[in-house]
């Protein structure tokens, strides 16, 4: 199976989503379709993207005509990612950049298939703060408020005083690369000036629900991961099993 790889469309589109998704990872075997609560893991990026009101393509990057397969039968496009981009030392802006070159769109949305707890809001929410700020680049971040050092020296507080208490201490922002949104055109340009893009332009932090931001690394986070999704679902089901008992009494006591 060949995946797309050159101009795709005519169609200008507004906001493009990708969602780069290797075979490959050191820590976790073949971890973007190892199976998550019944699903393989790309599959929740796939499905968040799809359900976005505000997207309007959603292409999966990856090296591996195996999980293009998962992004055709799901209803989305498959961009095929060369070899020399799915390295171990491949770098983000290195794949964006390609990506960016071939697609006609305003603006990329990239959607980390790692951080599976994420929702469709979240994109909806993100892309609302990326215009009402005018940005040209939003990068998701997580705030915290912890003791927090930097090659050996404190960040938010001072060692030569009384240790505050972690409410009273500033915070810090960790970015997560759970959502990003890039304006095409400025990062192609930076690219291209400079060599790299992730930070081009106009750039705004979007402060993300630290839960949804959990990114899967080690084997806990799938644990973690799958048991949230469980939980999920099973409130999905009290909420519609409530709402059907809520329509069928009030439609009994219209015709009672």
């Amino acid at each position: 199976m060949g995946g797309l790889q050159y101009n795709l469309s005519l169609i200008m589109y507004k906001y493009v989503a990708t969602i780069p998704a290797r075979i490959g990872s050191k820590r976790v075997e073949k971890k973007n379709i190892r199976m998550l609560n019944g699903k393989p893991m790309v599959q929740y990026a796939i499905e968040t993207c799809k359900n976005s009101s505000k997207i309007d393509k959603v292409f999966v990057n990856t090296d591996s005509d195996l999980i293009g397969e998962i992004a055709i039968n799901n209803g989305v496009e498959y961009y095929k990612r060369k070899g020399s981009l799915s390295s171990d030392t491949a770098k983000q802006d290195e794949f964006n950049y390609d990506f960016m070159k071939n697609i006609n769109c305003e603006f990329v949305v990239m959607v980390n298939p790692v951080t599976p707890l994420i929702e469709s809001c979240d994109i909806d929410d993100a892309i609302t703060y990326y215009e009402q700020n005018n940005l040209d680049t939003l990068i998701s971040v997580k705030k915290e408020q912890l003791h927090a050092f930097y090659e050996d020296k404190p960040l938010n507080f001072d060692i030569n005083k009384l240790v505050p208490a972690t409410q009273d201490i500033k915070h810090i922002l960790i970015c997560s690369w759970s959502i990003c949104i890039w304006r095409k055109q400025v990062f192609v340009d930076s690219y291209e000036k400079v060599g790299h893009a992730a930070f081009s332009g106009k750039v705004g932090q979007w402060i993300m629900d630290p839960m949804k931001a959990v990114k899967i690394s080690y084997e806990e986070d799938f644990i973690m991961a799958e048991q949230v999704l469980m939980a999920r679902d099973k409130s999905k089901e009290k909420s519609e099993l409530f709402n059907s008992i809520q329509y069928y009494s009030g439609f009994e006591k219209v015709i009672g």
